[in-house]
């Protein structure tokens, strides 16, 4: 890997760490704030990982995260923009509640349009990718795709 992919593998295990400890919520509406890209990028990070692991949030959060994304993806920084089509994606992983209100944004998001550069590179349709992962999730009898992911081991110990 390069410096940005590295730097970008790194953010996304600290989102992890993070998103398992009691700050991870405030991190993220700091992060968020943050007039840097990079310290957003690593807020959007943390939000799909608090979706996925972190129960204590409140759905209100969520929401609130999911109307932003609607608003602000378009114009956001091209990585930004693939970060938020991540958080919401992970949104819509979180419950079944999540699940219809995400595939309702995404549904008038659309196509989010990720410059990858010379690579292979695809950026997932949330729509498809939200669908697919319920139906893997609940092929193996779990409740939600989050729900999955909370059974796996934490990601201090499995990286």
């Amino acid at each position: 890997m390069g410096g940005d992919a590295d730097a970008r593998v790194c953010k996304g295990y600290v989102a992890h760490l993070a998103a398992e400890s009691p700050l991870g919520r405030e991190k993220a509406d700091k992060w968020l704030a943050a007039s840097d890209e990079s310290t957003l990028q690593a807020g959007w990070n943390l939000v799909g990982a608090l979706a996925m692991i972190d129960e204590s949030t409140p759905d209100s959060w969520f929401a609130e995260k999911l109307a932003e994304i609607e608003k602000t993806i378009d114009a956001a920084p091209n990585y930004q923009r693939y970060l938020m089509n991540q958080s919401l994606i992970c949104i819509g992983c979180r419950n079944a509640s999540f699940r219809k209100l995400a595939l309702a944004v995404a549904k008038r998001v659309g196509t989010v349009e990720i410059d990858h550069g010379d690579t292979d590179c695809k950026t997932p349709d949330a729509v498809e990718y939200i669908e697919k992962s319920w139906g893997h999730s609940k092929s193996k009898g779990f409740e939600s795709p989050a729900a999955q992911e909370r059974s796996r081991e934490s990601m201090r110990t499995r990286c």
